[in-house]
């Protein structure tokens, strides 16, 4: 066999398994999401029961630590569920997609809840703009209410950052700082949110946000993280 003919093949079996691994990764996700492993008659496979039984733990915290995924632990409106990263991407990978298992989905960029969909009613957008040296910037929100009329509004917001202290997550306890935003919607509402976040990374940890005036509050704790510690350094913002 000459040299070329061996390369082919060491190229085309590489790409096989390469493919294979990702099929298997994607296939894993599937039936982590409730999306599929039945076999005929309705019941789940072996793989997919050993994928989908820590759903079925007793609490979050449980169902997180079963499982070797990126993870968040998130309350909207009394309801608790465990949220799976579904994809990354953007610039450092800011944009984050999860998933729960009844569908719900939740778009975070820069940790931050960003469109949401599966809940009554649904975040079509929020961002921050304008940044000063004093912590002040303006948050806009858009979103579309349970009747499906949409609304957009915009807040002057002042965050202030306390001294790092305690926080019990799902899986660990980190020492967080705890920082709170006061917004002052152009309706005339006022709102506060509340953020936890690592004091030199930057990088927030837990949320309890209202997503508009008079809106839904959503609370989250990030259960499995889904950074590495090299690129909490390579990121790591300067200055206060």
């Amino acid at each position: 066999m000459d040299r070329d003919m061996r390369c082919r093949r060491q190229r085309e079996q590489h790409q096989g398994r390469r493919k294979a691994a990702l099929a298997r990764r994607s296939l894993a996700l599937t039936l982590i999401l409730g999306l599929g492993g039945c076999v005929q008659g309705g019941g789940l496979s072996p793989m997919g029961e050993s994928l989908v039984t820590p759903w079925r733990a007793s609490d979050t915290a449980a169902r997180a630590e079963a499982l070797p995924y990126a993870s968040l632990a998130m309350t909207s409106e009394g309801n608790d569920a465990l949220m799976v990263m579904a994809h990354r991407n953007g610039d450092n990978g800011r944009d984050t997609y999860w998933q729960a298992g009844d569908r719900a989905t939740l778009h975070l960029r820069d940790g931050l809840p960003m469109t949401s969909a599966g809940f009554d009613a649904t975040l079509l957008g929020q961002w921050r703009e304008g940044t000063d040296a004093a912590g002040r910037y303006r948050l806009h929100a858009h979103w579309r209410d349970d009747d499906g009329a949409e609304h957009r509004a915009t807040a002057s917001v002042a965050l202030e950052c306390d001294a790092p202290g305690p926080v019990a997550l799902p899986l660990t306890t980190l020492s967080l700082e705890p920082c709170t935003e006061r917004l002052n919607w152009q309706t005339g509402e006022q709102t506060v949110n509340r953020l936890w976040r690592d004091p030199t990374s930057r990088r927030i940890w837990a949320g309890d946000i209202t997503a508009w005036p008079d809106g839904q509050r959503l609370r989250w704790q990030v259960a499995r993280p889904w950074w590495s510690d090299a690129e909490d350094i390579a990121t790591a913002p300067p200055g206060p």
